[in-house]
């Protein structure tokens, strides 16, 4: 109680007021407090409008590395992608072509996928040939293998995730492709039947390729467990796209498994080009 409720308390005990004695006395032993307290100093307008802008810019602060935080870990795509489907634009045809539908005309099942790693993009591809049991030839009369894989497997990863821009950025210099394509045409195209204007050319088409690429613009868009990934010309123009879908445990061991499959099956079917009469 405060000191007035405690006079008036003592009051109507005694029928008299206290003594400063019995007044001292019943302070020290904390029967009540005192009836006024120090006034709280008041605090300046300018203090409480720099508190009032340091506070919100916090706030702001904050809120924008939540975003932040929220728009890098949406953007992040390490793990397996199985290709689902593809397309690509015919400037000859001018339409829209399904690789599928494509290659079912020519009889080969084409098989991809993505392993992203750490932002690093190593894609992972092959074809099967229908309907054969042993190697083929070409128009040029070069080995055609029943199964084939794709250079981007026997190569250092060629593109890293750029995850602000969404984009996927070449991520390997021309020497360093050329050197590794060397490699990969020495232990996976060339053959006892191959001539040095076959290869040559074979090499002059890469280099082409990897030009090409340079000048391409990729950009990619997470939906759920799928991936859409599209390509630009040095215009502008959408020139090709591609839908992944997210492969984990079993399913993605199986793509790697099958892929090195493809690898031995291919190696194989040198190995007996090369022995043969």
């Amino acid at each position: 109680m405060n000191q007035n409720e405690w006079q008036k308390q003592f009051r109507k005990a005694n029928g008299r007021e206290p003594s400063q004695e019995e007044f001292q006395a019943a302070f020290q032993r904390g029967e009540f407090t005192e009836s006024r307290q120090k006034a709280k100093k008041k605090m300046k307008t300018s203090t409480v409008v720099i508190i009032s802008v340091v506070s919100a810019l916090a706030v702001l602060l904050l809120i924008a590395a939540g975003a932040a935080g929220y728009y890098y870990y949406t953007g992040n795509i390490d793990g397996i992608w199985e290709r689902e489907s593809s397309s690509f634009y015919s400037s000859k045809k001018d339409k829209w072509i399904d690789l599928d539908k494509q290659n079912a005309t020519y009889g080969m099942d084409y098989h991809s996928f993505l392993n992203i790693e750490k932002g690093s993009v190593k894609t992972y591809a092959y074809y099967k040939l229908k309907n054969y049991e042993e190697p083929v030839s070409d128009e040029s009369y070069n080995y055609v293998g029943i199964v084939s894989t794709a250079y981007t497997g026997h190569i250092r990863p060629m593109h890293k995730v750029n995850i602000w821009k969404r984009e996927l950025e070449l991520s390997i210099s021309q020497k360093e492709f050329l050197k590794d394509m060397n490699r990969y045409i020495k232990d996976y195209i060339e053959n006892k039947y191959s001539t040095s204007n076959y290869i040559q050319k074979l090499k002059a088409t890469y280099k082409k390729d990897f030009q090409t690429q340079k000048k391409e613009r990729v950009s990619y868009q997470k939906k759920g467990s799928r991936l859409i990934v599209k390509g630009y010309n040095k215009k502008g123009k959408l020139t090709n796209k591609a839908v992944y879908i997210k492969r984990t445990g079993k399913a993605a061991a199986k793509l790697s498994k099958d892929y090195k499959k493809a690898v031995n099956d291919e190696r194989e079917g040198l190995e007996k080009l090369n022995a043969a009469d």
